[in-house]
């Protein structure tokens, strides 16, 4: 077989990979044989390229993660011997070796077995080729399972459905606030009824007070503290700023360094005691010798200084920097542009009683067009001078940056304060917030598309209804990833309606 060539691109190897375009009889380059059980998921953010595969090495099963590269070089190139997220991979694939290549190592110094693609592809490249261009078309072709069969659907049927899932989606989200906030309002009873044992005093076994007791059911007296709702929405805003791509690291900075910890360890909260906290607790303040320009040494110096005297303090989980993700991300989304925007945003929470303001806004008889006006503005940030033209700490930005920009704004609005806004409507009874939030949900103009969308107009709404409301988007969204992706067309409203 020809030799393959070696400026093929690591997605193409990646599809070699993921539609096993191999011979059967694979083989280390230690000479192990190998059995290829489950390629894999494909990971689209930092990290390995395949998560949670498995295989069978000289007839051991091992389960973990899968790296591709082009050479084995790629690995010390790309320095994966030194970041943690790499320690699970369990193979490592490669198009071609060399002579006295060295060995692949993770950062506990475990050594990973090397898979040399180039010796065992089932056809010439070319041919394989020519498969993955079809692989690509047949996916570009992806159809819904109504699509050759909806257009007798009335554009007044869809239209009511499209209403109900709309609600539907905005419910789901409710759900997973509310869950959160009944597990913050039981951490707080328990904090205000915790049993203390007088000092000195002996624990003996079988002592009635001892017995937990049980959980009552929570009541509107237990949701009454801002504190909780403030959390809330400090929880849900970290998550939006994450993007896709850092949601969960920013999550958990939230659940960690909670608003209390901040008001305990930053009183009264001064900005660069806030911003220290966060990017410390972040684990994302480099050493100031590292950085070229003076600017960006002084202002991590002031940071350091300051997380040097509160990290004593602090007792919770402090992050790996390998949890958060720069690349593949825009530099407006980069974790360090965030973390500036969410120490302005905290400061608004703590000192401008930001969910008070929400609450009056979604509760005010103004038109829905002012409510969004009205929100924006109260997201609308401004960062000190040095996030203003950097996007981390490195290098200075060629033009001015906006830690928050507007699409990010709306999708804060319409994924975490329209949720929170109902969730408390609903336990307060408060019909007026109530109504702002639908009323706001179903005005808010359409957001650019994504894949979901273009496909579901495409393959669904074929020009019958018109997509200019956020409210329809949320609604084609769901429907497509909770019906249409499942095939659950006997419990949709379109599918149930046409002929079997």
């Amino acid at each position: 077989m020809k030799r393959p060539v070696p400026n093929i691109h690591e997605r193409f190897l990646r599809h070699i990979w993921s539609k096993q375009y191999l011979a059967h009889n694979l083989q280390t380059s230690d000479r192990k044989k190998i059995e290829v059980l489950d390629v894999g998921r494909l990971n689209m953010d930092g990290g390995p390229d395949f998560c949670n595969a498995k295989i069978k090495l000289n007839g051991v099963t091992y389960s973990g993660d899968v790296e591709i590269h082009r050479t084995v070089f790629d690995w010390f190139q790309h320095q994966h011997q030194e970041d943690p997220r790499y320690n699970k991979v369990i193979l490592h694939v490669v198009l071609e070796t060399t002579a006295n290549f060295p060995p692949t190592v993770v950062s506990c110094g475990r050594r990973i077995p090397i898979l040399e693609l180039g010796r065992f592809l089932s056809d010439s490249i070319h041919a394989i080729w020519q498969k993955a261009i079809l692989d690509e078309r047949a996916k570009n072709l992806q159809t819904i399972p109504c699509f050759h069969y909806n257009d007798v659907i009335l554009p007044e049927a869809l239209d009511h459905w499209l209403v109900k899932l709309a609600v539907e989606r905005l419910e789901l989200k409710l759900r997973r606030f509310e869950g959160r906030l009944q597990q913050l309002a039981h951490e707080r009873r328990m904090m205000l009824h915790e049993w203390r044992r007088p000092y000195g005093s002996h624990p003996f076994e079988g002592e009635l007070d001892e017995i937990p007791q049980h959980l009552r059911e929570l009541t509107q007296k237990d949701y009454s503290s801002k504190e909780l709702w403030e959390q809330l929405l400090y929880e849900g805003i970290m998550e939006g700023l994450g993007y896709a791509k850092n949601r969960r690291p920013f999550l958990r900075l939230a659940e960690n360094l909670t608003l209390k910890n901040i008001v305990y360890l930053t009183h009264p909260p001064a900005d660069s005691a806030v911003e220290s906290l966060l990017f410390g607790v972040a684990n994302l303040l480099p050493k100031s010798k590292t950085l070229p320009e003076k600017e960006a040494r002084q202002y991590v110096r002031l940071l350091r200084s300051h997380w040097k005297e509160l990290r004593p303090q602090y007792r919770g989980e402090i992050l790996h920097p390998a949890d958060w993700q720069f690349f593949p991300t825009r530099p407006f989304n980069f974790p360090t542009l965030r973390l500036a925007a969410a120490c302005t945003i905290v400061k608004k929470i703590l000192e401008d009683d930001l969910f008070r303001s929400i609450v009056q806004v979604l509760k005010s008889a103004i038109p829905a067009s002012k409510k969004a006006s009205t929100l924006r503005r109260l997201f609308t940030i401004e960062t000190n001078d040095f996030w203003k033209h950097h996007y981390n700490f490195q290098k200075t930005a060629s033009t001015v940056v906006t830690a928050l920009g507007a699409t990010r704004i709306r999708e804060i609005i319409i994924n975490t304060v329209l949720p929170i806004g109902l969730l408390y409507a609903r336990i307060f009874k408060d019909t007026h917030v109530r109504e702002g939030v639908l009323d706001l949900y179903r005005s808010l103009p359409a957001m650019e598309y994504n894949s979901v969308i273009r496909l579901m107009e495409r393959q669904l709404l074929k020009n019958r209804l018109p997509l200019t409301n956020v409210d329809r988007q949320q609604a084609l969204i769901h429907l497509y990833t909770y019906y249409c992706a499942g095939n659950r067309c006997a419990d949709c409203e379109v599918g149930v309606t046409l002929p079997k």
